[in-house]
């Protein structure tokens, strides 16, 4: 909790974001990453040693991991499609991510090091913004495979996929409490974006009461 990373396009070129990296109260900025495209999304390890981020330099997005100081940047993933938006199983043994690599967005998951590399999702729609419960037992995630976004979840290997919220709205980007009890996510049901939070189990859905905007969304 003491320190902050984040994404910047501070830089001259605006497609050019780089990785940053600041103490809790904005002091002692410092870049990261270097690089001639996009370096984004970034994560950190569960006992902040290292930070996970999606890369463009390879000439497609993929997944790499660096030390908290921004050496010994590797690729852990290289595939056609794209790779993106990581995020540590809390004993930071695993990784779960996005991928395109069979024509759609499912999600998969590998080890930390980029070994066995497994999918734990297979629709027709697109499956992302995935997180690991704070037990490390399940992972939420926001799918379209019944026609509109909705907040799911799953067992960490993959089973037991069921749906949480069932609106004609959108509903995504789902995080857990600290103590994996809630869930948040952002909705559009009600003709703007605002953030609701529910039950673990998708009972007890509620709103935030405030004005939201758009960038409300991401949190």
């Amino acid at each position: 909790g003491s320190r902050i990373a984040f994404t910047s396009y501070r830089e001259e070129n605006d497609e050019n974001a780089e990785i940053y990296v600041m103490n809790a109260d904005g002091t002692n900025q410092r870049n990261l990453t270097n690089d001639s495209t996009r370096d984004y999304f970034p994560t950190w390890s569960p006992d902040g040693s290292k930070i996970a981020f999606a890369s463009c330099r390879g000439g497609s997005e993929e997944i790499y991991v660096m030390n908290a100081d921004g050496t010994n940047q590797r690729n852990l993933t290289n595939n056609p499609g794209w790779d993106s938006f990581p995020a540590w199983s809390p004993d930071g043994s695993q990784i779960v991510f996005e991928s395109s690599r069979d024509g759609n967005g499912e999600i998969y998951v590998m080890n930390a090091d980029g070994t066995n590399q497994r999918r734990l999702t297979d629709t027709f729609g697109n499956e992302g913004a995935s997180y690991w419960s704070p037990d490390g037992r399940q992972i939420v995630f926001d799918s379209s495979r019944d026609g509109n976004s909705e907040i799911y979840v799953m067992n960490a290997d993959g089973t037991n996929q069921r749906n949480l919220t069932n609106n004609p709205g959108s509903d995504g980007s789902p995080a857990w409490s600290p103590d994996g009890s809630q869930i948040v996510f952002g909705s559009g049901e009600s003709g703007s974006l605002k953030i609701y939070v529910m039950n673990a189990d998708g009972s007890n859905i509620r709103k935030f009461d405030f004005y939201g905007t758009p960038h409300d969304w991401s949190f």
